[in-house]
């Protein structure tokens, strides 16, 4: 959905991806442990997230989609195929996702044929990508638009500026902050390299 559509809530959110998760889940053949040795998410947190008890991070759901290997969207049962067509994707037709935790993603290209995406992320000030580090394939190239963001990365903290570039290997548990006092906005290229076209 784009800037002008509608947008997905935290309740949409929790309400479709429980039974989402799981289901793939089960077709994937993993066990939640699985799972949360690949994302670094807890068993805990993992169970209440497919029983829709849990409004996950922007981060986590980022986490859960490559340790899948299906697109964010996918995950989140979208039904809006970009235009295979054209070269430009629009933008009341990039997907925004909003989680609980205060940031919003809006995908603006997801290319998982050639192991890529585009995201622009907004933090509001005091806002995290996710509660602790988490984990994925693959590789981020990131550059601060405005604001500032903290980057923790194996458990040192960098911080980003306007105008600052970012890159990392996203195996390496990781985490972005906003430490505010005002909103942060972030543009994303995520490349991945696991099997099945999943996120980076």
């Amino acid at each position: 959905m784009g800037r002008n559509g509608s947008r997905s809530t935290p309740e949409h959110i929790s309400g479709r991806l429980g039974e989402r998760v799981l289901a793939i889940r089960k077709q994937r053949g993993f066990m939640l442990r699985e799972v949360s040795e690949r994302t670094g998410v807890s068993i805990a947190m993992l169970s209440m997230i497919e029983r829709g008890h849990s409004n996950p991070s922007i981060g986590t759901l980022h986490a859960l989609a490559d340790a899948f290997g299906v697109r964010m969207s996918e995950l989140l049962h979208s039904v809006e195929p970009p235009d295979s067509h054209s070269i430009v994707r629009r933008s009341e037709n990039q997907e925004v996702i909003r989680a609980a935790s205060g940031v919003e993603r809006r995908i603006m290209i997801d290319d998982p044929s050639r192991g890529y995406e585009l995201a622009e992320n907004r933090y509001e000030p005091g806002t995290a990508s996710n509660r602790a580090p988490l984990h994925h394939q693959g590789y981020e190239f990131g550059l601060v638009i405005e604001g500032q963001l903290e980057v923790t990365v194996g458990g040192r903290v960098h911080v980003a500026r306007t105008g600052d570039a970012i890159q990392l290997d996203s195996s390496q548990p990781h985490r972005f902050r906003n430490p505010g006092p005002h909103a942060t906005r972030t543009l994303w290229v995520n490349i991945s390299h696991s099997e099945g076209g999943g996120k980076g």
